[in-house]
């Protein structure tokens, strides 16, 4: 039986190969403002594919901070020109809940420009954080700066593993039976960690508060 995994590895590296460069940074320019494909599915099977040779890796992590340099611009100015009232009411259609805007304001309250460099290199608080800056009308320059510098960190990280890890993944996939069973079984541990870290970081705040 073909696994799932497998095919789906497959199916995002043909939808990458597919787009080439300029796929990669529109993917980017929407993952910036709405996340609708996390940056986490696009950047590691990029490269994947150039250490198949099929792409280059220094332009697929250029094309991927451009983009997402430009889609945080993007954001931020929405956090600027339409403000936290209606972010908080309808952010809920692209995936930012009043909890996550809150959790994004307290970051960037908290570490300031450093936090948006900070934000931009780590899963979670990147895909929102850049909303807050704008809503606290963060000087832009500097915006773009650390935020584009974050996104250039995280976009590495994610190329580079890609580059080595991708064909192990394969590799064991192909060697291991019910790995479909084994990648369901990480995916809801993650999840149910992250739902356990949310939540006791939500205790800490109305301790704090």
């Amino acid at each position: 039986m073909a696994s799932l995994f497998l095919g789906l590895t497959d199916w995002i590296v043909a939808f990458v190969e597919t787009l080439g460069y300029p796929g990669i940074f529109l993917l980017m320019v929407v993952e910036g403002i709405l996340t609708p494909i996390p940056s986490e599915f696009i950047m590691p099977f990029a490269g994947y594919l150039a250490a198949l040779g099929r792409l280059d890796i220094v332009l697929v992590i250029v094309a991927g901070t451009a983009g997402a340099a430009i889609g945080n611009v993007v954001a931020y100015h929405i956090g600027a020109r339409v403000g936290r009232p209606l972010i908080a009411r309808y952010g809920r259609w692209i995936g930012l809940g009043e909890e996550e805007l809150a959790w994004a304001e307290e970051w960037f309250g908290k570490y300031g420009d450093a936090g948006i460099l900070l934000g931009h290199a780590v899963p979670g608080i990147r895909s929102f954080i850049s909303f807050p800056a704008g809503i606290g009308r963060m000087r832009i320059r500097n915006f773009v700066v650390y935020s584009t510098l974050g996104a250039a960190v995280w976009n590495t990280v994610l190329v580079v593993t890609g580059f080595y890890v991708v064909e192990g993944w394969r590799s064991l996939a192909l060697a291991t039976e019910n790995v479909d069973l084994y990648v369901a079984a990480a995916g809801v541990l993650a999840m149910l960690g992250y739902v356990y870290w949310r939540k006791a970081q939500k205790a800490k705040q109305d301790d704090d508060g």
